[in-house]
């Protein structure tokens, strides 16, 4: 497909509604010419959003302040604001991949932090970049999800990230930035062929281009079918998520999930861990995954860590187990006055007005709120005496939360244990108005 100024603006039209763009302007050729072009579009009013660019400086290559000031002098000429950021790449041992990766991390974060509230970051990757990660991600024997390359659009930080160019090739923004007589720098370790995709793209490409000169024709239908593929694995996902899921995504039952096929089982598991803001594990870390937790008669307590989050298996759910600080000391809860208290690293407390049944009103003008330590025993109205470890068991309070679930006292008498019962004698006479209190537990730090 040609590129020119009509070819673009029909690919921003989903933009029509955004107030500011921020470029990721590296200075090579395609940054240069999306940069350009967007700004030739403005003047001509044929589009309304303000644009401003980015320049990460890696310090990586010995010419990597030319490349800065380069960067500064067209943005200059062009009237358009520009932010510049160095940033240290800690050296490493690690293959040139890794450092590849490496250095891709430490951009986006940047990224991350300078993109603003509802701004949409544009980034200047075309058709050619897109199968280059197609086929070096086939390489490594990458999920569906993964050969779909990268998205054209994704919530992104505070903003979006959209790529207005990946319908279109190399060879075409190069025609183009020849026809305008554009200037960019060239980054010579991009024929360094120790980088993956650099032998991809100087050594293996060329070759599948001179037997089959159209392969970007062909391989980027299939990529929209792999891309659509992906897409219904998701929606069917979701529909299957919504039978198993309890709990904002912190839980799946175990029982239901052993109906569906193993094939569903492994991609209703994918896009849960996908949910919770965890990297896409690998093939294998997903077979094991599913074998360890989706058996018959699956009772007995076992963990599984990924990435840094670990999982549990407890009463046929297979839990996310929450990443916590550890729960602060216990506070003093004026509940009458104030009806909703936040707890140190523990959630918050609410009280609700009842029309009949609950806790009397006058338990709860002055209540201490602790935590387990050992040894407890209660007695919950309608139930005989028992140890506090017998009623969380009984109630099925997770292990891991045990020792967080409140313990609220007045005069030194067992009030309530929220979600569980109420102690003997501080209930409210019967038909008469009362309260409940309910424990809003902390949500896990790995959850968005």
């Amino acid at each position: 497909m040609n590129f020119d100024f009509v070819a673009l603006k029909q690919m921003l039209a989903p933009l029509q509604s955004c107030q500011s763009v921020v470029v990721g302007f590296s200075g090579g050729m395609d940054s240069m010419v999306l940069l350009y072009s967007l700004h030739q579009l403005q003047k001509k009013g044929e589009v309304t959003f303000s644009i401003r660019a980015l320049h990460v400086n890696h310090n990586l290559q010995a010419d990597a302040d030319n490349w800065q000031k380069f960067c500064e002098e067209t943005c200059a000429k062009l009237g358009i604001e520009l932010y510049c950021q160095k940033v240290q790449i800690s050296e490493t041992s690690e293959s040139t991949s890794a450092s590849e990766n490496k250095a891709r991390a430490v951009r986006y974060k940047v990224f991350a932090e300078q993109i603003k509230v509802n701004e949409t970051l544009l980034l200047a990757h075309h058709l050619d970049d897109q199968l280059e990660t197609m086929l070096f991600r086939l390489n490594r024997g990458s999920s569906v999800k993964g050969l779909s390359a990268v998205p054209q659009s994704r919530v992104f930080g505070k903003g979006f990230i959209f790529r207005p160019l990946l319908n279109f090739g190399r060879l075409a923004l190069t025609r183009f930035a020849e026809e305008h007589e554009l200037c960019w720098v060239e980054d010579l370790s991009n024929q360094a062929l120790e980088f993956d995709r650099n032998y991809i793209r100087n050594k293996i490409l060329p070759a599948i281009e001179s037997r089959w000169p159209s392969y970007r024709l062909s391989w980027s239908k299939s990529l929209q079918l792999i891309v659509e593929a992906s897409e219904m694995l998701d929606e069917l996902a979701d529909l299957d998520l919504e039978k198993l899921e309890s709990n904002e995504l912190t839980s799946i039952s175990i029982k239901h999930l052993q109906l569906l096929s193993s094939s569903r089982q492994r991609n209703s598991i994918r896009r849960w861990l996908e949910k919770i803001d965890l990297p896409e594990i690998g093939w294998n870390r997903l077979h094991n995954f599913v074998e360890e937790f989706i058996v018959a008669d699956k009772k007995s307590e076992s963990t599984f860590s990924i990435e840094g989050s670990s999982f549990a298996c407890y009463q046929n759910f297979l839990y996310l187990l929450p990443a916590l600080d550890a729960p602060g000391k216990g506070i003093v809860w004026h509940a009458n006055r104030n009806p909703e208290v936040k707890l140190i690293n523990n959630g918050k407390l609410l009280l609700k007005e009842l029309s009949s049944g609950g806790i009397a009103p006058s338990c709860l003008d002055k209540v201490e709120v602790r935590f387990r330590q050992g040894g407890e025993n209660c007695h919950l109205s309608g139930r005989p005496q028992k140890s506090l470890k017998k009623i969380l068991q009984e109630s099925r309070i997770e292990p891991w939360l045990r020792d967080r679930v409140p313990l609220l006292y007045h005069d030194k008498e067992l009030v309530c244990i929220p979600g569980i019962g109420i102690g003997e004698g501080s209930e409210v006479k019967s038909g008469e108005p009362g309260f409940e209190v309910i424990w809003q537990r902390p949500k896990a730090k790995n959850l968005r």
